[in-house]
């Protein structure tokens, strides 16, 4: 076996560096593929009014227009002064469990308001649990997380219990 000496060590560092160095400059040479996906152009502010307004009222809508346009899913309204409104939103503060859950099927953004409206009593106890100021959240229009618990009707029952146990605001 040969013996390494200082001497090739040295050479053999100073080829390797200079290799390290020429990659930088020889990837920047290479021409760019663009794998990038083009981006659609931003929803039209119309149809978004016109999901979120469905939302709040005709489920069949809302369902069609998903369909035709999957976008608008996370879309949000901008009502102006601090108010955004997405169809899982609306459907939260007037009681449409079912429209709910189908748009947390489809990826919607949970809520607490929402998880408040649906009943689900673990996500609220937890939350509140970690952020006790949550209990005076506000949904859409300012609405309170009570009456969102309370759009949800008898499923959100024992959610409404624990939210008045936590003095939560009406």
């Amino acid at each position: 076996m040969e013996k390494f000496s200082r001497n090739k060590f040295l050479r053999s560092a100073g080829i390797t560096a200079a290799g390290i160095l020429l990659i930088p400059s020889f990837v920047r040479s290479r021409p760019q593929q663009q794998t990038a996906v083009q981006k659609p152009p931003p929803l039209d502010i119309s149809l978004v009014k016109e999901f979120v307004g469905a939302a709040h009222k005709d489920f069949e809508k809302v369902k069609s227009m998903l369909t035709q346009t999957p976008d608008l899913l996370n879309a949000v309204n901008n009502l102006g002064g601090w108010d955004w409104e997405d169809a899982l939103g609306a459907a939260g503060h007037v009681g449409i469990p079912e429209e709910a859950e189908y748009l947390l099927e489809k990826g919607a953004r949970l809520t607490l308001c929402v998880a408040a409206m649906l009943g689900k009593i673990e996500i609220v106890q937890s939350m509140i649990g970690a952020f006790p100021y949550m209990k005076n959240s506000v949904g859409p229009h300012n609405i309170s997380l009570m009456r969102h618990a309370k759009a949800g009707g008898e499923r959100a029952a024992e959610v409404v219990s624990y939210l008045q146990y936590t003095g939560a605001k009406e």
